[in-house]
């Protein structure tokens, strides 16, 4: 099937692996060209550049055609139109795409048969294409675009309708993964996990990763009992990756064994979660809002990284109203 599309959700959906697992699985690596955009990518990178190059040592130096993973891609789509060939973009937004793709957006408008309609002109491009007699170029049927975003990222380089409009886009529910028969996988990356409420550890409620990061999902954008936040700010099930022996582990009957592990997730929690709850979620903005993510104890950021995971950090709006009714939603 022709793809030109983007998938897009929060942090931590598992974009890329849906793209990787589900798109591409069974597509040799030799029709796959994958690039990460970052802000300093540019049209150069993108589509190839003219590089000075000696004939030999101490030779005479030209200019040559350096193709870029566009041009790579496409003069590997039209050596064989019998077969499918995928530029995955990861991270699109993160780049100012209108700048990175030039004159190219003008070969992203597909006709029926998902050719180019309008074709460019080209020289160096059409010139590594053996098939190729002009100087105009076009996107075969089969050359396909996959890009991944974060939807927290949009605003990095904000994209145009007109860009936006040349793709589908699909959405990654921020839910936790279903396992094959359609029932969620209640066992992928869910740890089992303590939130202390107080400050003692008698006290402490048991629940596990996909509980704990659906109710912080639902308090951040619960516009009546929550933050009332935008989706863009929520996060996947694969924000925070555990490795599966530490799952395993947190569940174990060996007392030992389950505490180590405890600490291993709090300590993994900390360095990896807090600070975007910090400041990408809770941000200074939102500290004149009623309703608050963090105890009214904990004033800075230093107090939040240092008392996690031994005193009471999170709210009572959030432990009593969003936390604790969904204890059993997902169990292990």
């Amino acid at each position: 099937m022709h793809k030109q599309i983007i998938y897009f959700g929060a942090p931590g959906t598992g974009k890329s692996h849906h793209v990787k697992e589900r798109e591409l699985d069974s597509v040799s690596n030799d029709k796959i060209f994958r690039i990460t955009i970052h802000p300093e990518y540019t049209y150069s990178d993108f589509i190839g550049q003219l590089l000075p190059e000696a004939s030999s040592p101490g030779g005479s130096v030209e200019f040559r055609f350096n193709p870029g993973p566009f041009t790579e891609a496409l003069v590997e789509a039209y050596s064989d139109t019998s077969k499918d060939v995928y530029l995955v973009l990861e991270e699109i937004s993160r780049g100012n795409v209108a700048a990175i793709f030039g004159d190219i957006f003008q070969l992203l408008d597909r006709d029926n048969h998902f050719k180019s309609k309008f074709p460019i002109r080209n020289k160096n491009i059409a010139n590594m294409i053996i098939s190729q007699r002009t100087d105009e170029i076009s996107l075969p049927s089969n050359f396909n675009i996959i890009g991944t975003v974060n939807v927290n990222d949009q605003n990095v380089f904000p994209m145009d309708t007109a860009f936006k409009r040349r793709f589908e886009w699909e959405y990654i529910t921020s839910r936790p993964a279903l396992d094959t028969s359609g029932n969620i996988d209640s066992k992928l990356n869910n740890a089992k996990i303590y939130v202390s409420v107080d400050n003692t550890v008698t006290n402490n409620l048991i629940t596990n990763w996909q509980s704990f990061y659906t109710s912080l999902n639902t308090f951040i954008t619960d516009k009546e009992n929550g933050m009332g936040k935008s989706e863009d700010k929520q996060l996947g099930q694969f924000f925070v990756n555990f490795v599966e022996t530490l799952v395993d582990k947190s569940y174990s009957t060996d007392v030992g064994e389950a505490e180590q592990a405890s600490k291993d997730i709090s300590t993994i929690i900390r360095n990896k979660l807090l600070l975007y709850l910090w400041q990408d979620v809770q941000g200074h903005s939102s500290f004149n809002n009623s309703k608050k993510m963090f105890h009214s104890d904990i004033k800075s950021f230093d107090d939040l990284y240092t008392k996690y995971g031994n005193d009471k950090v999170f709210s009572d709006d959030f432990i009593e109203k969003f936390l604790k009714p969904n204890l059993n939603v997902y169990p292990y």
